[in-house]
């Protein structure tokens, strides 16, 4: 069931050009660009903003965007009426974006090596730093959902996360101060850091994830919406 959802939304999102775009050019395009501008000079930060940019785009804003359009158009209602839980029906639509983000993260990385990055020290960090994040921003994005009221208006309340994930891994990136770890994107940018031989606090950072992520999901349950808003 959850299959067969996943495929009919990944049609739907390919078949809107403005959403494909932000989930497939836009990260795809950034990050090639990171690679090969900022790299030589600094590759955990490139590595970062690779992360970020598929992070935000793919899995927040896209799952974000996708929620609301079909909240509004009550599919999802539809499907309610079914065989399928509201678990079953709520995964179905956010999987397709989940899945394209983890698939970027391992295209853009091959690029950065391809570019001349080297290998981690610790991937394990790395790993982290990828599934947590990705679990993070589409926690918020089911979130944010739950308070745009049409897909259009979803380029308006997605920007403060979405500032907030590049400007806290930015922060993170450049800095050892932990307050940087309070911000959304600065526990991927730490476990980045960290993963490539240089100074920070995993433990903090994974905690930072963590808690940005269960946020997400609390806001979810009071936030989220079945039925079309006015």
């Amino acid at each position: 069931m959850i299959t067969a959802l996943g495929v009919a939304e990944l049609k739907m999102l390919l078949r809107n050009r403005t959403a494909a775009a932000l989930a497939f050019a836009m990260p795809l395009a950034m990050g090639v660009w990171f690679a090969t501008s900022l790299g030589a000079e600094a590759w955990p930060v490139a590595i970062t903003l690779q992360l970020l940019g598929s992070m935000g785009f793919t899995a927040y804003v896209t799952i974000t965007t996708s929620l609301t359009s079909r909240r509004q158009d009550l599919y999802l209602k539809r499907l309610r009426t079914g065989a399928a839980s509201d678990a079953v029906v709520l995964t179905g639509v956010v999987l397709p974006p989940v899945l394209l983000a983890l698939v970027q993260v391992v295209l853009l990385l091959g690029v950065s090596l391809a570019a001349g990055a080297p290998l981690p020290q610790r991937p394990e960090l790395v790993l982290l730093a990828v599934v947590g994040g990705v679990a993070m921003s589409a926690a918020a994005g089911v979130a944010t959902s739950g308070i745009t009221s049409t897909a259009e208006l979803a380029q308006i309340t997605t920007g403060p996360f979405f500032l907030a994930l590049f400007a806290g891994g930015v922060w993170a990136a450049n800095t050892s101060d932990p307050r940087a770890l309070a911000v959304p994107g600065g526990g991927v940018a730490d476990l980045v850091r960290v993963a490539w031989g240089g100074d920070g606090r995993p433990e903090l950072a994974a905690l930072s994830l963590l808690g940005w992520t269960a946020l997400g999901c609390v806001a979810s349950l009071r936030l989220f919406r079945w039925d079309a808003r006015d």
